[in-house]
């Protein structure tokens, strides 16, 4: 942490971006690092491919987040994207090349792809982030707290993911008492949703499949169409699905404008669905993990639900 302190305090204009399809952890940890650099003078130029869902456009700054490439910063910063390809249109390798890039996750699957990797296996970015700010320097205020603990509690789910110890308690805490609402976070991002998102959940769940303990879904651009809503709409769903009694691993497949199949999926206790993305060129966490694959989507679902019955089978031998 200390080379990564060096590489911003000596920086003047800095580049910040985050993962395509961006939930709370990337928006949080992208805008309270960036206002974090503000405090400290500089300019921030704050990115992602794919807008901002419209559950976190209350943050301070997201009017702000831009869709357009890296040109002529000191420096450039990734935050909770496991490699280069989940900064999607963002990433240019000519670019990335000619300057530092600090590297900034939480994912166990991370490439370590920066001149610096700030890789924590962490229940989120937010809290890298937030420690970040402490060695930095800077006084945390409501700007940088609320970004900060929307990450936090959008990555544990409100607390309740597995790896969740008495230090996120105390992050959450700390954030609260620099003016961040965990009752405001938590009705704008859990309790409020859009006719579109309403409507493209019904038709994902009216599509609901299981099969060798896995359940699953597919969204397709005609039903987001209908819906005039996007992939973003889809935040949550698979969480949900997640809770299905007698599955083992739940995957919402979701068809992109540029015509790849996003795979996300979320698997039990004890259960492992990082390898099966990595294997399939994505990343993540034992537990919460996601690919993105071109091929039209029958094709890339029977992939993606041989590969988890096979990783599903393995782990079960391997107990025994």
């Amino acid at each position: 942490m200390k080379a990564t302190r060096r590489y911003l305090e000596a920086a003047q204009r800095v580049y910040i971006a985050c993962h395509i399809i961006p939930d709370g952890d990337a928006v949080g940890s992208l805008l309270g690092l960036g206002w974090t650099l503000r405090r400290l003078g500089k300019e921030c130029t704050m990115a992602c491919a794919d807008p901002v869902p419209l559950r976190f456009d209350f943050l301070p700054g997201a009017d702000e987040i831009v869709a357009h490439p890296p040109s002529d910063e000191d420096i450039i910063v990734a935050v909770d994207s496991s490699d280069t390809e989940r900064l999607g249109a963002l990433y240019n390798p000519a670019v990335f090349a000619s300057r530092p890039v600090i590297n900034i996750d939480h994912h166990i699957t991370n490439t370590r792809f920066g001149t610096e990797n700030l890789v924590y296996l962490v229940p989120s970015t937010a809290e890298i982030i937030y420690t970040l700010v402490r060695r930095l320097g800077v006084n945390l205020d409501e700007d940088i707290a609320t970004p900060l603990l929307t990450g936090l509690i959008t990555d544990t789910r409100c607390f309740r993911t597995g790896n969740v110890t008495a230090r996120q308690l105390r992050t959450a805490v700390t954030l609260m008492r620099a003016g961040a609402s965990l009752t405001a976070i938590t009705e704008r991002v859990f309790n409020h949703k859009s006719i579109s998102t309403i409507c493209l959940w019904g038709q994902a769940l009216a599509g609901v499949q299981t099969r060798d303990r896995i359940v699953w879904t597919e969204v397709d651009r005609e039903a987001q169409s209908r819906c005039a809503a996007s992939a973003n709409d889809l935040g949550g769903l698979v969480s949900f699905l997640g809770g299905t009694r007698g599955v083992d691993v739940a995957i919402v497949f979701t068809e992109k404008d540029d015509g790849h199949i996003e795979a996300s999926m979320r698997a039990g206790p004890g259960l492992d669905v990082s390898g099966v993305a990595f294997k399939l060129g994505g990343g993540g966490h034992p537990r919460a993990a996601g690919c993105s694959i071109d091929g039209d989507m029958t094709a890339v679902r029977e992939r993606v639900l041989g590969e988890t019955k096979a990783a599903l089978k393995e782990q079960a031998e391997t107990k025994e």
